[in-house]
């Protein structure tokens, strides 16, 4: 606050009671006759002429109306001793007046001296503010040179792990679309491995019931060595291929291994940018209310920073939504997972104990073989016995029969190629035998071999078919990007 310009009310209180003073003083020094004109200001002082006041005008008044009742009498001594005796009566309130416009001046001094005061406190009180201003500039000045830039930088940092983010998201969601295929043609091939396990129980039924009824003399006979070769070089092949298919099925479960790490890793980091963010989110508040309570930014800044914030809202939203998403698709495809293996291994189970029912049942044919052999060679044995008995016995009966028909009797070529005959006939029975016999398993382990090699194809089948389209897929993508 300035000081006002110019003499203060004090000082004009003061310059009219001096004025008062004087009057009055003038007043008393003159004669009574005078009083009826007004008097001139004293000359030879240093002070200029002053208007007089309204006071002056009603004492004039009053004067005029006591010198104009005086008049009216005889004595004139009389009534001029009575005209002064009235006039220090009538001038006794104008003291009174002036020490009271005395004590009026030492108050309005006194006040003054207050305001000045006050004065003087609010213009410390105005330099301190204007301190605190120049501070405060100099402080959002700082703040605009240096924290926001850094806050700038980490919204664009933040911009760019979030676009990371989302093509981490995409892959993972693509690498999920790919599980969930591999998982339903899994299932399919699980299904299409019940069917066939069906029709392999269908088909061991037919061919117990074909061992149980064909004879001997309905089974082909033939070479079976190159067959069986064959088989074994085919069964050889196929071991190899299996063996290829369940690495390519170990490192196909390794990758999906190693991009369920990937996806709980960037789950992580997702979790870490969102505290990042959080953390970021809520400095940013705390020095926008601070700059707020000081001083606030301009109004550009202010919306950009907002709408800033409102996307980082935005996103982080976005990303607890794919985040549920992605937790309510991996419980899905963990459940599935689940029940495909409880499926795998009731139906391993299933197929174990059709393989034992099998080998229950080639053991009892191998030892209804190993009986049938035995029976052949007390067979053989009983004939050779018997041959060797006919031969003994030939002899007395040919004598005995010479001796009951008389001269009539065969020639001994005859009886000795008969007996030979019979010799040989007995010789190529055991033979064939043993060779039905040879047949017959070769035949069953052909079987054997056909059922695991129908048993291979319907497992790796699907699964080279997958390859080859896989395969076809890529060489068209080639011909497309070379194209």
């Amino acid at each position: 606050m300035a000081r006002p310009s110019g003499p203060g009310p004090a000082l004009q209180v003061r310059d009219r009671v001096w004025a008062s003073f004087v009057f009055r003083w003038k007043y008393r020094s003159v004669s009574s006759p005078l009083l009826s004109s007004p008097p001139s200001p004293p000359h030879g002082h240093g002070h200029s002429p002053r208007i007089p006041g309204p006071a002056y005008e009603i004492r004039q008044k009053r004067a005029a109306e006591r010198l104009h009742k005086a008049s009216s009498g005889s004595d004139l001594e009389s009534s001029n001793h009575s005209g002064n005796h009235k006039l220090e009566s009538e001038f006794t309130p104008a003291e009174r007046d002036s020490h009271a416009l005395l004590a009026r001046v030492k108050e309005l001094e006194s006040r003054n001296a207050e305001l000045e005061k006050e004065n003087q406190k609010l213009v410390s009180k105005l330099e301190e503010k204007e301190l605190e201003k120049d501070s405060l500039t100099k402080r959002l000045n700082d703040l605009e040179q240096n924290s926001l830039p850094t806050l700038r930088k980490a919204l664009k940092d933040l911009s760019i792990e979030k676009d990371a983010a989302i093509v981490a998201k995409e892959d993972a969601l693509s690498q999920l679309r790919t599980t969930k295929k591999r998982l339903k043609e899994a299932e399919e091939e699980q299904y299409r491995a019940e069917e066939d396990a069906a029709a392999l129980r269908a088909e061991l039924n037919m061919m117990q019931q074909q061992v149980t009824v064909n004879s001997y003399s309905n089974i082909p006979l033939g070479n079976p060595n190159e067959h069986t070769l064959s088989l074994e070089k085919e069964i050889m092949d196929l071991q190899i291929k299996l063996e290829q298919e369940s690495l390519l099925r170990q490192q196909d479960q390794h990758k999906l291994a190693e991009e369920q790490l990937r996806l709980s890793s960037l789950m992580d980091e997702k979790q870490q940018l969102e505290d990042r963010l959080a953390a970021l989110a809520k400095k940013a508040a705390e020095e926008s209310s601070d700059n707020a309570a000081r001083k606030a930014f301009s109004m550009q800044d202010k919306e950009k920073l907002e709408k800033q914030l409102h996307d980082m809202a935005v996103m982080v939203e976005r990303l607890e939504g794919s985040r549920q998403k992605l937790l309510m698709e991996i419980d899905s495809q963990s459940s599935e997972i689940e029940r495909l293996f409880e499926e795998n291994s009731s139906l391993s189970t299933s197929c174990q104990d059709a393989m034992a029912v099998a080998i229950q049942w080639e053991n009892q044919v191998k030892e209804c073989l190993k009986q049938n052999e035995e029976l052949r060679g007390l067979l053989d044995q009983l004939r050779s016995e018997q041959g060797n008995l006919l031969q003994a016995e030939t002899p007395n009966i040919q004598s005995h029969v010479q001796a009951e028909n008389g001269s009539m009797s065969d020639p001994p070529e005859l009886v000795t190629e008969n007996l030979l005959l019979k010799d040989q006939l007995v010789k190529e029975q055991s033979r064939s035998e043993g060779l039905a016999a040879e047949v017959m398993k070769l035949s069953a382990e052909l079987r054997r071999a056909i059922q695991s090699h129908n048993n291979l194809a319907r497992l790796y089948r699907p699964v080279l078919k997958d390859i080859e389209n896989s395969l076809m897929k890529m060489k068209q993508e080639t011909y497309t990007t070379l194209s």
